[in-house]
């Protein structure tokens, strides 16, 4: 039995990313890009110029409580918890703690009081508001996903609503069109539920999804994590379909193509995966410094002077040179 299952287990390394660090990295650079689709009304009062900081040791805390007091604690493989600083134009920060749902759970949680004690646990912990949102991945049982915790006995009310995103949803022709590097990934997840029995169907739609990066006019950055995220969540697990892609990005970057990027990181990933937490903060440092170098070049385009860019974008002189000379040679 042993080694029927491991003759099954795919050889390709898009098998060796796990869905929740995929999902976490790329969230990590597309924050705000993921508010202007899921929470307009953030996004609208948010401040670019400065970085989502994300409050990993805060969450860390709120993970070991729940484990020391649950008896059925939820499973960390199936869902990614980020809870994110947000700063406003009105010089206050906004706290989200966002669910990413990765696998349902067949009804065996309640997951809006799983939001609630989050939500409270935080409020109480830090004595300021937080707000919710969950992203859902996969379909869940219907009376999981309406977004709202409700509790009700002897005089006492309790109605707590929160937004929820369904990443298997959506208008295709809208997603593939838009000019959000979130609605792309979208677009992505939601080919990748609905086409995963078929690899054949996947690599379709991962080519369109090439094709629609190679019209964008996006940083080199945006184009780089989309795609490697695209790649993870599509998740062929058929090696001769993988191959045809791998060819398809090889033939990119014969013709000199951004890709070689790609190429090149997959060969570093190999070396450097260690592990699930590892990996998950290997990621979460590159998200986060792929940001800054976002921040720092608009800011430089827009003329903001060099020690309020080193504030805001918290990288060092050297960097901000490089960028510069980066910028002047691509408008050459």
């Amino acid at each position: 039995m042993t080694d029927d299952k491991q003759t099954e287990q795919p050889a390709n390394e898009n098998e060796r990313r796990s869905e929740d660090e995929l999902w976490k990295e790329f969230l990590s650079v597309s924050f705000y890009n993921m508010l202007r689709s899921v929470l307009p009304d953030l996004a609208n009062v948010a401040d670019r110029a400065k970085p989502v900081r994300f409050l990993e040791t805060e969450l860390r805390r709120l993970a070991r409580f729940t484990r020391r007091y649950s008896a059925n604690p939820p499973d960390s493989r199936k869902f990614v918890d980020i809870l994110a600083e947000v700063p406003l134009t009105s010089g206050e920060n906004a706290w989200i703690l966002l669910h990413v749902e990765i696998q349902g759970r067949g009804g065996k949680e309640n997951f809006p009081l799983r939001m609630h004690r989050y939500r409270c646990l935080l409020e109480g912990r830090f004595n300021r508001p937080v707000a919710g949102l969950a992203i859902l991945v996969q379909p869940i049982p219907a009376d999981q996903t309406e977004g709202v915790y409700r509790w009700e006995g002897y005089g006492s009310r309790v109605l707590y609503e929160y937004p929820v995103f369904r990443i298997y949803e959506g208008d295709e022709d809208a997603l593939r069109k838009s000019d959000n590097p979130f609605d792309l990934a979208h677009y992505a997840g939601m080919q990748a539920w609905k086409q995963r029995s078929d690899d054949i169907r996947k690599l379709d739609y991962m080519k369109i999804l090439l094709a629609e990066l190679n019209k964008r006019g996006w940083s080199h950055e945006e184009k780089m994590t989309l795609l490697w995220f695209i790649e993870g969540v599509m998740h062929i697990e058929n090696d001769t379909i993988w191959n045809e892609w791998e060819e398809e990005l090889e033939s990119r970057k014969e013709a000199g193509a951004m890709y070689v990027s790609l190429m090149e990181r997959k060969g570093i990933e190999k070396g450097m995966e260690k592990g699930m937490e590892k990996g998950m903060e290997k990621g979460i440092a590159r998200g986060i410094a792929l940001n800054q170098i976002q921040i720092a070049r608009k800011m430089l385009a827009a003329g903001e002077p060099d020690d309020k860019i080193l504030a805001y974008a918290q990288i060092s002189p050297e960097q901000l040179e490089k960028i510069r000379e980066e910028n002047s040679s691509s408008i050459h």
